[in-house]
């Protein structure tokens, strides 16, 4: 028996998230994959899970909005109905079918596990739902799963620290009572987009997954040449997405970029696992410059700019208010009408690091995460780095027509970044 008596709230980042996939802008699932040279242990595994839900509730819930206000319900699910084990032979194939499957909010669990095993090795694919954590969110839990494995392997009884706060307001907490105001009344419309869009035909039965993978040694030579230039890796491809998107439309536009709040909280660390994240526009006005030297210029003053203010802290800030505030349809109501979701973006996941994600002494040959998929005509960048190398993604319910479009722009912002 389910018991569904015990209940969690969603947060307001949550139910954003709710209504991007409401709104059709993208469903709400995370994937992440890493691929093994051998096998894990299976039950060692299972366990791990079961652990690891003990520790983050929600995994175990389902999203109910049938009350005053939501909540997230448990529902005790177990590890065997949140793992599952495919031994097969065509590992590509199962892989491609099990990382774009969707997490159900409604109908539970949060997150869903799958081993994919041929006679050699394990591919491992974790998929979460958005609700409940931003990239960093993830790649906590990816931690955490990560040290129960590793712990129980000398200690069966080890348990972690039950996960803390998911509210917002640990980032506002930071800031004294004038920098709050300074972020009230600040010039802040992230409503505000450029037209742009691609052309896409769009297809809901047809979720893609499009990666570019970057080898280790042009990574570490387009590092050496950002810190040559003050620059960051960050700012690298963004100026390289930048030149293709005007290569593609004839002209600049602003790009919003995902930003890390937990940058803010004492050694950049949430409570809980939660998300924490807002955007940051990268806007180099109408010139772009004739060299990637010129815009990765641009590309760093602006994103510099950008980082060193707290206006765009506005906007998660009113987000908790409205939702804390209003009655729960009249605050999802007003989110709904007034929140714009840019047509074209880029968000940077950041580093998986491999001395925090890592299964005793199994070898990981390649890892990589990627945010949701995108409903037409909505387009996001993604990256994602692992062990020195990055993996660029774009996510999209398409056609085939989209899946080749997507595959030549991607083959674009690669040459970019060959070309430096």
């Amino acid at each position: 028996m389910r018991n569904s008596y015990i209940r969690y709230k969603v947060e307001a980042w949550d139910s954003l998230q709710h209504l991007f996939k409401v709104k059709k802008i993208n469903d709400h699932t995370l994937h992440f994959l890493a691929a093994f040279e051998s096998k894990l242990d299976y039950s060692r595994l299972k366990k791990s899970i079961a652990v690891s839900a003990e520790a983050f509730p929600l995994l175990k819930c389902r999203f109910n909005e049938n009350g005053r206000r939501p909540y997230w319900e448990n529902c005790s699910f177990t590890a065997d109905e949140i793992l599952t084990l495919i031994e097969t032979e065509d590992v590509d194939n199962a892989v491609k079918r099990f990382l774009v499957s969707e997490v159900d909010a409604f109908t539970g669990p949060q997150i869903k596990l799958g081993v994919i095993r041929n006679t050699k090795a394990d591919t491992l694919v974790i998929l979460m739902n958005h609700m409940l954590c931003d990239a960093a969110g993830y790649k906590d839990y990816l931690y955490l799963l990560s040290s129960i494995y590793n712990n129980i392997g000398k200690n069966a009884n080890f348990h972690p620290p039950v996960s803390g706060s998911r509210r917002l307001s640990q980032i506002n907490q930071m800031f004294s009572l004038k920098d709050r105001m300074k972020i009230l009344f600040s010039k802040n419309d992230m409503s505000a987009h450029d037209p742009a869009r691609f052309q896409l035909e769009g297809d809901l039965n047809n979720p893609l997954i499009e990666i570019r993978s970057i080898p280790e040694d042009v990574f570490l030579g387009l590092k050496e040449y950002a810190k040559r230039h003050n620059a960051t890796i960050n700012d690298m491809i963004l100026t390289a997405y930048i030149r293709t998107l005007y290569k593609t439309f004839g002209y600049v536009f602003a790009i919003p970029s995902t930003v890390d709040l937990r940058k803010y909280l004492p050694g950049h660390k949430a409570e809980g696992i939660c998300n924490l994240c807002t955007n940051l526009t990268c806007g180099i006005g109408s010139d772009i410059g004739i060299t990637f030297e010129e815009t990765l210029l641009k590309v760093r003053d602006s994103m510099n700019k950008e980082k060193s203010s707290i206006s765009c802290l506005k906007s998660i800030s009113m987000l908790e208010k409205v939702f804390d505030v209003l009655p729960y349809k009249l605050a999802e109501s007003i989110v709904k009408k007034s929140f714009k979701n840019a047509p074209i973006a880029f968000t940077n996941i950041g580093i998986i690091e491999k001395n925090r994600f890592y299964f005793d002494k199994l070898k990981i040959k390649n890892a990589y995460m990627t945010g949701s998929v995108k409903y037409s005509p909505y387009f996001q960048l993604a990256v994602s780095t692992f062990d020195n190398k990055p993996v660029l993604s774009v996510n999209l319910f398409g056609s085939e027509t989209d899946r080749n479009n997507i595959s030549a722009f991607l083959d674009q912002v690669v040459l970019e970044l060959y070309g430096v």
